[in-house]
């Protein structure tokens, strides 16, 4: 009998949030808030996950506690999507910043025509350059109200934090909220790794348009991306009536964020 060759898959789905965990408790945004990302198939994916272009390390320096690396070639994960979203889960936190980041660089790539390189470190040398084959993830590098990228270390750093939000009503105060699980500051720090890899004297603050543009840029990519989920675009558009110009999700940036710091 002949054998049949089955063809490797253009790419990996993992489920993650379209925004951000908030948005699953709002009744009218929850449906939209659930999709499920199709990644580029990596063959060789390790446990992190750790790829090609990222190596994702979840050691979180505040409690000293390394948390189990998620291995998306499990197979019972890769019959159900990857887990499934879940604020109390490390191992989607890490799917999470996989599934985002490398949907960016998927997108920058389409973009450019080209692959997506990361600036090499310099160790002192002027004629002397490392080559950096991967951008480390951290999901939980800091117990603050912050994320970003380190040029020096080559990383994008996530924290989370209690809230304190204005309104109660919206959100627990206290609860935690951890800013790798928001697609928009994901999308963010990707960007501004990529520009750095792109153009690294954009880093330099020769005036102050060169790093405000780092910060448009990056927000512009992460409101671009909104449009690249189906499901969510074709909600925003009856619930404007057409009018993007309205007020509506797709012109939002990291809600949950902004809430918990009582903005």
């Amino acid at each position: 009998m002949a054998t049949t060759l089955i063809a490797k898959p253009p790419y990996r789905k993992l489920k993650g949030y379209a925004f951000d965990p908030a948005l699953s408790l709002n009744m009218e945004t929850a449906p939209i808030n659930t999709i499920v990302y199709k990644v580029p198939w990596e063959d060789d994916l390790e446990p992190g996950p750790v790829g090609e272009y990222v190596e994702v390390v979840d050691y979180d320096p505040t409690t000293k506690t390394h948390y189990s690396p998620v291995d998306l070639n499990d197979p019972y994960l890769l019959a159900q999507d990857g887990h499934e979203p879940s604020e109390g889960n490390p191992q989607f936190h890490q799917q999470m910043a996989y599934a985002v980041v490398m949907t960016t660089i998927k997108n920058f790539e389409r973009a450019l025509g080209r692959p997506v390189l990361w600036a090499s470190r310099q160790p002192g040398a002027i004629d002397f350059e490392d080559y950096v084959p991967r951008l480390r993830i951290y999901p939980h590098a800091l117990r603050e109200a912050n994320a970003y990228y380190s040029p020096q270390k080559k990383a994008l750093l996530f924290g989370y934090f209690s809230s304190t939000p204005a309104n109660e009503s919206v959100q627990m105060p206290d609860s935690l909220v951890f800013s790798c699980l928001s697609h928009d500051i994901l999308a963010h720090e990707t960007t501004h790794a990529i520009l750095d890899g792109m153009h690294r004297n954009y880093n330099e603050p020769t005036n102050p348009d060169v790093l405000a543009f780092h910060e448009a840029f990056a927000d512009i990519v992460a409101l671009f991306q909104h449009f690249t989920f189906p499901d969510v675009l074709k909600n925003q558009i009856r619930q404007t009536q057409g009018d993007l110009a309205a007020q509506n999700l797709l012109g939002q940036l990291a809600q949950q964020f902004g809430s918990a710091i009582g903005r």
